[in-house]
């Protein structure tokens, strides 16, 4: 119909314009064919919705395929191509390290800053093409190096010479993504579900439902609050993720339904299984630090479970824990 109105809309100005009266009665005749055609569509439009519909008039495609877009993903996945390779490496590298290679991920072109480790980048790609584009393999050689298995605790003479790490001395400690800080939760709370696949969850649901935060809705429009607020992805972009440091991010912790359900529920299983205030002290620092508790934090734990009523400290004493920086970071 906009077709319609706009050639209708032509000819009237056409009609307008012409100064010769013979040219202006042809002009006219054009002009009420374009009127009737749009009724026609006017009155087609009208009508209510109906399955029916008339085919495009194109060619049939042909029989055979052209070739181009199986040419295409060989040049891509070319061994003599080496842009693909180092472009994954270069992601796989990030999101174990928290930092690329290539800082700029997103451009490997002029306009990027030049990798920290070429002679690295090149030889994790060769390695990746040769163990047929495995990225398992990568992972595993990533992950078993011993620049991954790093002591995180800063060296002082190491600082002087490189505060930055670019030489890759120690690995920087980082927070978790904000998926993995909500199953965190769900998980170490006992209350994760872990099955797999299914419908995707609504947004609204991220402080009740147990499923990984991987099924969540997510788009410009659509996000979990809760992810948002420790820098979920972005629905936009997907090449690297942005970190911040914000107050509502321990807030979220401290007052979400999520950390005070699951706090009550561990504690309570714990103390099942360690009536004593001492053994329930070690279960919980364990179970949720993945460490066992020092001798100051035992101390201070003891006097503060005998303060108070011993369900109600016991379950804010799991929740601090929850709260803890060694919670959400990776050493």
């Amino acid at each position: 119909m906009l077709d319609a109105r706009q050639a209708q809309q032509a000819a009237r100005r056409a009609v307008l314009r012409a100064s010769d009266e013979k040219k202006k009665a042809d002009l006219a005749k054009k002009l009420t064919a374009a009127d009737e055609a749009l009724a026609q569509a006017e009155a087609e439009a009208a009508k209510p919705p109906t399955a029916d519909f008339a085919r495009r008039k194109i060619p049939s495609y042909p029989a055979t395929s052209s070739g181009r877009r199986l040419a295409l993903a060989r040049w891509i996945a070319d061994a003599q191509n080496p842009l693909t390779a180092r472009v994954a490496v270069n992601h796989v590298w990030m999101r174990h390290f928290g930092r690329a290679l290539v800082p700029t991920a997103f451009d490997f072109g002029t306009q990027g800053q030049r990798p920290s480790h070429p002679a690295l980048l090149d030889w994790l790609a060769l390695e990746l093409v040769e163990h047929g584009w495995s990225l398992k393999a990568l992972h595993r050689l990533i992950v078993t190096s011993a620049t991954y298995r790093m002591d995180s605790t800063p060296d002082p003479a190491a600082l002087a010479v490189d505060p930055e790490d670019k030489v890759l001395w120690r690995v920087a400690p980082r927070r978790l993504e904000a998926e993995a800080v909500r199953d965190a939760v769900l998980y170490v709370t006992g209350r994760l579900d872990p099955a797999r696949g299914g419908p995707e969850l609504d947004e609204g649901r991220g402080l009740d439902a147990r499923r990984r935060s991987l099924y969540f809705r997510h788009n410009p429009e659509k996000r979990v609050e809760f992810l948002a607020i420790f820098d979920g992805p972005s629905a936009s972009e997907c090449y690297a993720r942005t970190h911040t440091i914000v107050p509502q991010q321990a807030l979220a912790l401290l007052n979400s339904a999520l950390a005070l359900d699951g706090a009550a529920a561990l504690a309570g299983a714990l103390s099942k299984e360690a009536p004593d205030a001492c053994a329930f002290i070690t279960a919980a620092v364990e179970t949720v630090l993945s460490r066992p508790p020092t001798p100051e934090e035992r101390e201070a734990c003891s006097a503060f479970l005998a303060a108070g009523d011993p369900a109600r400290a016991r379950a804010t004493l799991v929740h601090a824990l929850l709260n803890h920086h060694e919670f959400v970071t990776i050493r």
